[in-house]
């Protein structure tokens, strides 16, 4: 891995400590030693929509809260991070295949911040209305249906929840005790 690479995660891994812990997201690193992180596993929890079966029906129906899978491919940061949903089924939006890939509604620059692509990813599937795709969708079925209900105040915003972030000293905090908790399980396979 190039010096520049191993700089870019680094810094990567401590921005995204800000938004660690937040009431609307929770995450561990699932590949790369921290900060080199190259893998993300996130739990957010606001409420959002997927489409699945109820009472013999499919039907769009609220969710609170999904899992997904944020991948730093060898060519990140010149390309943009990849996202998964893993919950079955996946969030409903006009900005998610119905796959479960997101399909951000900006474009990725190299300059961009993982921390505020993950802040958008998730104000995404609050159902911002700035950040819908309403020209090249991901998903149509999800866009016809946003389209139709979209003034019904009782179903947009999906979640009103403030995507704030942790002081500079609170995640200095968070990574220490990451790293003492890191300590201690090494600690646990010597033995």
């Amino acid at each position: 891995m190039s010096a520049d690479r191993n700089n870019r995660l680094a810094s990567d891994y401590r921005e995204m400590l800000s938004i660690q812990d937040q009431p609307y997201l929770s995450w561990i690193v699932t590949k790369g030693e921290p900060p080199y992180a190259e893998e993300y596993l996130l739990n957010i929890n606001v409420r959002t929509y997927a489409f699945r079966m109820h009472s013999g029906e499919c039907r769009v129906g609220a969710i609170h809260g999904c899992t997904v899978k944020m991948e730093l491919w060898p060519s990140y940061p010149k390309t943009a991070p990849y996202i998964r949903m893993l919950d079955i089924p996946p969030a409903f939006h006009p900005n998610w295949y119905s796959k479960g890939t997101y399909c951000p509604p900006t474009s990725w620059s190299e300059e961009s911040s993982l921390k505020d692509f993950v802040k958008q990813m998730i104000a995404t599937l609050q159902y911002n209305p700035q950040l819908i795709e309403t020209d090249s969708p991901a998903n149509f079925k999800a866009l016809d249906w946003y389209l139709k209900n979209k003034e019904d105040p009782s179903l947009f915003p999906s979640d009103t929840t403030k995507l704030s972030e942790n002081s500079a000293e609170k995640a200095a905090e968070i990574e220490k005790a990451a790293a003492t908790l890191e300590e201690v399980v090494d600690s646990w396979s010597v033995r």
